[in-house]
C-alpha cells in the first residue's frame, strides 16, 4: 500500500510539474512582417542557421505569382532568391490564415548572409511585405554544458541541449549496478523525489543497464523543455539517491524542437547510389534536395495585357484604331463607378512602368473582359458613324449603292 502510494504521488508531481510550462517556445524572434500588400502579416522567427518559422502567417493568395524569397542585399528586389515552402514545393504559395509556417534556406546560405525576408511577386517585381535581419544576429544552435560525473561510474562528455526538448549525452559510462536507476530531470538546482523520469534512449523508463561509452540521445516528455528543468542527472527512485547530476543554465540559446514546431521530421530523398559514387563529391550523392533559385523570364506588363482574351477575336488587334476622344468621354459618363477605376489602365503608356495595384484575380478577369467589350463598342461606334454617312436607297430604282462591309472595314482602317 505504501509503495502504491508512493507511486501515486510521484505520477501527481510528474503531471503538476509538465502542466507548469508556460509558453510556448519557436525561436528567436527576428520582427514582424511588414503588412504591405495583399494581407501579408506574421511574426518571424529564427529556428537555427538555415530555418525560420513565421507565427500566424497570413496571405490572401491573390498574388499572381508570389513565392517567399530572401537576399543577401538589404533591399527586397529581384536579386533575391527562393525559398521553397514548408511542403518542399517550389510552386506559387497558397492562400494562408494565421497558420504555423517553417522555411529552409537554400545550401550554402544561413542567417549569417542573409539581411533581408520577404514574399516577393515575380510578374509585378512587387514586394508584398518582408522583415530584415539584425547585423549579427546571434541564432539559436546546440549548446555544450557540463559533463556528468558521479558514483557507479557514471561520466560522461559534454552533454549537448541539441534542441529545446533533446539531450545529447557523448561516451556515457555506468556500471548498471543500481536496482532502481533513471534519468531524472526537475525543478532547482539539485535532484529531488519531486523530480520526473525521462525515458531512455529506446523510449522506456525501466532502471537503467550498463553504458560503456554510449552516445544516448534523451527526448523530454510530453511539452516539457529546458527552459522548465533546472537540472538533469541519474537518480536511485528507490532509495532516493541521486548518482550524479549537472545543472541546466537558465537561459540557453537553442532551437526549438520539431514538435514544437507542428511539423514531422522531413525524409531525404534516397537516390540510388551510382557505380562511380568514389569518383564523386559527397554532395552529389544521395538525397539532399537542392532548393530552386531559378525565375522565369520577367513578363512585361504591359504587353500582357494589350492581349485580347478570347484567340478567335485576335484579328481585332490588327483592326483597332486608337480611342477617339468622344468615344473615351462617353465611356467615363456611362460606365460603373467600379468600372471606371479600370479605365485607361491597360492603355499604352509610352514605355513608362505601371504601377501595381493589388487588386485580386477575379478583377483583374473582369478588366481585361472591360478593355476587350470596350474595343468592341469602339469598333461598332466608328462603323456607324462612317455608315451614317451614305444614305441607304429608297426604294428599288435608287442606284445610289450602300456601303459594303469592306468599305467600312477600310474606313476603320484608314479612317
Amino acid at each position: 500500500m505504501a509503495k502504491s502510494g508512493r507511486h501515486l504521488f510521484l505520477l501527481f508531481a510528474a503531471v503538476s510539474f509538465v502542466g507548469g510550462i508556460n509558453g510556448e517556445y519557436l525561436g528567436k524572434f527576428i520582427g514582424q512582417l511588414s503588412e504591405l500588400h495583399h494581407g501579408v502579416s506574421g511574426e518571424v522567427y529564427a529556428v537555427d542557421g538555415r530555418t525560420i518559422h513565421i507565427k500566424d502567417y497570413t496571405y490572401d493568395g491573390q498574388g499572381p505569382a508570389a513565392y517567399f524569397y530572401a537576399s543577401t542585399y538589404k533591399t527586397a528586389d529581384s536579386k533575391g532568391f527562393r525559398l521553397r515552402d514548408e511542403n518542399n514545393n517550389g510552386d506559387v504559395i497558397r492562400r494562408y490564415r494565421k497558420e504555423g509556417v517553417t522555411l529552409t534556406l537554400p545550401e550554402g546560405k544561413t542567417l549569417n548572409n542573409i539581411k533581408i525576408f520577404y514574399v516577393w511577386c515575380e510578374e509585378f517585381d512587387v514586394n508584398f511585405g518582408d522583415v530584415k535581419i539584425p547585423r549579427n544576429f546571434d541564432y539559436p544552435r546546440p549548446q555544450k554544458i557540463d559533463a556528468l560525473k558521479g558514483v557507479h561510474q557514471i561520466s560522461s562528455d559534454n552533454i549537448v541541449i541539441v534542441d529545446a526538448q533533446t539531450l545529447l549525452i557523448p561516451n556515457l559510462h555506468y556500471d548498471g549496478e543500481a536496482p532502481d536507476a533513471k534519468f531524472w530531470a526537475g525543478r532547482g538546482p539539485k535532484p529531488s523525489p519531486q523530480g520526473i523520469r525521462i525515458a531512455d534512449e529506446n523510449g522506456k523508463e525501466l532502471p537503467l543497464r550498463r553504458y560503456d561509452g554510449k552516445t544516448v540521445v534523451l527526448t523530454l516528455p510530453g511539452d516539457l523543455t529546458v527552459f522548465d528543468i533546472g537540472h538533469f542527472g541519474i537518480w536511485c527512485e528507490q532509495f532516493t539517491v541521486d548518482f550524479g547530476h549537472i545543472q541546466i543554465p537558465q537561459s540557453v540559446n537553442v532551437p526549438p524542437s520539431l514538435k514544437m514546431l507542428g511539423v514531422s521530421p522531413q525524409k531525404r530523398l534516397q537516390l540510388p547510389v551510382p557505380d562511380n559514387a568514389r569518383e564523386l563529391p559527397p554532395s552529389q550523392i544521395g538525397g539532399h534536395l537542392q532548393a530552386t533559385t531559378f525565375r522565369p523570364p520577367h513578363v512585361n506588363f504591359q504587353r500582357r495585357h494589350e492581349r485580347v482574351i478570347e484567340p478567335q477575336y485576335t484579328h481585332l488587334q490588327q483592326s483597332y484604331v486608337p480611342i477617339q476622344p468622344q468615344y473615351q468621354q462617353y465611356v467615363q459618363q456611362t460606365a460603373s463607378p467600379f468600372l471606371q477605376q479600370f479605365i485607361g489602365q491597360y492603355q499604352p503608356s509610352n514605355g513608362r512602368a505601371v504601377a501595381y495595384q493589388p487588386f485580386n484575380l477575379q478583377q483583374r478577369q473582369f478588366a481585361e473582359q472591360a478593355d476587350y467589350n470596350r474595343q468592341q463598342e469602339e469598333l461598332q461606334f466608328n462603323q456607324q458613324q462612317f455608315a451614317a454617312q451614305f444614305p441607304k436607297p429608297r426604294n428599288r430604282f435608287d442606284l445610289q449603292p450602300a456601303p459594303n462591309q469592306h468599305q467600312i472595314q477600310n474606313f476603320v482602317h484608314y479612317g
